[in-house]
């Protein structure tokens, strides 16, 4: 049993969830409609689960069943009457029975999950409003999309085996269909940008949120929101994988930093080069600014799931290449393994090229330049996968943009290998 203290404590806060979502029910109650419970009656329903909820740790174990389907009881009493009266709605009456239910969770030793879990439902309460107005605003694809991002993402990654098969145990399903999810992801979370805050500021975000997980996802989700869209909105597309190519640079930087921090130091100066030119281009890109045409902006797909599969496909087959020359060439061969493994994805690259430094394997200049040379593949893959899936529009902007980008990664990469 808890001390005269902590049951104090405790029944403080019990009632302060009670007080937060009864003010809340009180502020959001229309004139016209009979309330339930208010900012008298939802403390006392919290406070009797608390009280209910230390009899059960007193031995009392019946005491909280009975008391609960008490309490269910009264709601349903009161929504019967309430429904008598002409109201439909039986939100109030849920949430009693949550609120008891919190109480109980507070005696019971779960006093952070109550409280955060009365926090939540308050706020989901206190935007009634805004939820509404976004059901309305849902068009029945993008409803759609939501299922089938849902179905990608919770019901078939937990499923798949998390284990490698095949030669040289590099291909793991559950992998290789994150990387489905997180275009997916992109995609989704792009369209939900662009219609909120516009063209411009939509991709911009995204880019800038996707770069911290995978610019290649970016890259490819985005080129296909391209293809969609007018040709006069390349630019704007462009801007969000600009962006996230920048980032990857700067994300490689931090790994480094983590693994190895004197690697890190030693790779600071060298990234400065391809960072600039990468924010110089998104700065200019931002600049490019026409409200008509964002105005005219069309997204029809809201999640292209045959394309995210494909992307995972190719994902797994260039991840096989790059493991299997790293296999053949070993640590001689580093720098064929950073520009080969740079074709997939630049992150395992980064840390086993740090972490081989750190071991003292590898010299800092090789390493450091052989992640320089991986992020410089990389970005001139994820200019080919622009040009090819973005069409002519974006391809005339991206690849001259790319082109340098990768040129200076390859001078930085030079001037490391040669320090």
């Amino acid at each position: 049993m808890p001390t005269s203290a902590q049951i104090a404590w405790q029944g403080a806060m019990a009632l302060l969830m009670g007080l937060l979502i009864g003010l809340e029910r009180e502020h959001s109650q229309r004139g016209d409609e009979p309330l339930f419970a208010g900012v008298r009656t939802f403390p006392i329903i919290v406070l009797s689960g608390y009280l209910c909820g230390l009899l059960t740790r007193a031995g009392f174990t019946w005491v909280l069943p009975v008391a609960l389907a008490g309490t269910c009881a009264i709601v349903v009493a009161a929504y019967v009457s309430a429904v008598d009266s002409g109201h439909r709605g039986a939100t109030t009456e849920f949430v009693a029975v949550l609120a008891f239910i919190f109480g109980a969770l507070t005696a019971l030793g779960f006093l952070i999950p109550a409280a955060t879990f009365a926090v939540v439902t308050t706020l989901l309460l206190s935007i009634k409003a805004p939820l509404h107005h976004l059901a309305e605003m849902i068009r029945e694809e993008e409803l759609y999309a939501i299922l089938k991002f849902g179905i990608v993402s919770v019901i078939v990654l937990p499923l798949l085996p998390n284990h490698a098969y095949g030669p040289f145990q590099v291909l793991n399903p559950r992998v290789i269909w994150w990387m489905v999810v997180l275009i997916s992801a992109v995609s989704m979370i792009g369209y939900v940008l662009m219609r909120l805050l516009g063209a411009r500021q939509g991709v911009a975000v995204t880019g800038a949120l996707g770069g911290l997980a995978s610019s290649t996802a970016v890259t490819f989700g985005l080129s296909q929101k391209a293809r969609e869209a007018a040709d006069t909105l390349a630019k704007y597309f462009a801007l969000g994988i600009v962006i996230a190519s920048t980032i990857m640079f700067l994300r490689q930087l931090l790994l480094t930093f983590v693994i190895d921090h004197s690697l890190g130091h030693a790779l600071m100066l060298p990234v400065v080069l391809p960072v600039v030119i990468g924010a110089g281009a998104g700065i200019n890109l931002w600049r490019q600014r026409s409200v008509q045409q964002e105005a005219a902006l069309q997204v029809k797909n809201p999640m292209e799931l045959g394309s995210a599969i494909k992307f995972g496909l190719i994902f797994a087959a260039v991840l096989f290449v790059s493991r299997a020359a790293y296999q053949y060439f070993g640590t001689s061969g580093i720098y064929v393994a950073g520009a080969l493994s740079g074709l997939a994805d630049v992150d395992a690259f980064t840390i086993s090229a740090a972490g081989l430094a750190q071991q003292g394997v590898l010299g800092h200049a090789t390493a450091g330049a052989s992640i320089l040379l991986a992020g410089a593949t990389n970005t001139m893959v994820k200019g080919g996968i622009a040009a090819v899936l973005g069409g002519p529009a974006l391809r005339r902007v991206i690849l001259p943009i790319f082109a340098v980008m990768a040129l200076g990664a390859i001078v930085a990469c030079i001037v490391v290998a040669h320090s």
